[in-house]
């Protein structure tokens, strides 16, 4: 009996590419573009001292704007689904090129705290990862339909665990809907804890209620990843101010040299 291949980059994104291939026949798969396995610079994250990926649901319809689609892409005008280096190559370049700064500034002050940055400006580079799918919809995942969403997700859950199996993180910081997470399909080393909590709003009055970060340790391809949650609103860990938000991430690294 031949030993079990454990799947590398090249292998995830041919899924990709099939997963793009069998969205052909949704009405929201955004058109012209192609499936974005990950945001930021593969070559720098993986020298990094902290592996840091981020996730959220699927990528926005305005990663290919109208009448310029491929601006934050233009590596991938004309790539195809047999040129793998190319289109790595493509997505790699995200964040040196035109990206969708609205969105991904919102995470970036939590990424500083981990001395991480997705546009190479600490030690370590951060990618972005989608844990629904890797399809651009038009409209964004909270407007799609649960068939849709039930398309969408029988390619994209395993992409997305294969995907970490391949980039073995050190920390996953995820801010969506809480009811999320039940998709980490990871063997749970811990349960979710509570490791800080906000009690002053964005603004500096007091809240109601707590807003919390919760952590929890996966074993992602036979070693230890620490997820850390946090709560989205419209954009990543959106009810958090800035300094909230570095602090947040300053905390994450904390658990992460205490606890690795």
């Amino acid at each position: 009996m031949g030993e079990h291949r454990v799947p590398g980059i090249e292998d995830v994104v041919a899924d990709a590419w099939q997963a793009f291939a069998h969205a052909a026949a949704l009405p929201s798969r955004v058109s012209p573009a192609i499936p974005i396995l990950f945001f930021g610079n593969l070559n720098a994250y993986r020298a990094s001292p902290l592996r840091v990926l981020t996730t959220g649901l699927n990528p926005s319809l305005h990663e290919f704007p109208e009448g310029d689609p491929f601006r934050r892409f233009p590596l991938a005008s004309a790539v195809t689904a047999g040129e793998p280096r190319r289109y790595l190559d493509a997505l790699s370049a995200y964040f040196r090129v035109q990206p969708y700064r609205n969105w991904f500034n919102s995470f970036e002050p939590f990424l500083q705290g981990l001395w991480a940055s997705y546009f190479e400006r600490r030690p370590s580079t951060a990618l972005h990862t989608d844990l629904c799918s890797p399809i651009a919809t038009d409209p964004t995942w909270t407007g799609l339909g649960e068939e849709e969403h039930s398309a969408l997700e029988a390619d994209g859950g395993p992409i997305w665990h294969e995907l970490l199996t391949v980039l073995q993180p050190h920390v996953v910081a995820l801010s969506v809907a809480k009811h999320h997470l039940a998709r980490i399909e990871f063997k749970p080393l811990t349960s979710w804890s509570v490791v800080h909590a906000f009690h002053r709003t964005r603004a500096g009055a007091p809240r109601k209620r707590p807003l919390e970060i919760s952590a929890r340790w996966y074993e992602v391809g036979g070693a230890r990843s620490l997820f850390v949650f946090g709560p989205a609103a419209q954009l990543p860990l959106g009810m958090l101010n800035t300094a909230q938000r570095l602090e947040a991430g300053m905390i994450a690294l904390e658990v992460w040299d205490r606890e690795r």
